[in-house]
């Protein structure tokens, strides 16, 4: 596994930031969809 260097460009710097926050968003939709699906089942049952 390569590690990437600690200094990088600006151009560098804003495109890693770019990519990441991607997965970030998508981590976080899929998550909030998984807590709303277990809401709506919970309330279901009750």
């Amino acid at each position: 596994m390569t590690r990437q260097p600690a200094i990088l460009s600006p151009g560098e710097a804003t495109e890693y930031a770019r990519r990441h926050k991607g997965r970030i968003y998508g981590v976080a939709v899929t998550l909030i969809a998984l807590a709303a699906v277990f809401y709506g089942l919970a309330l279901v049952r009750m």
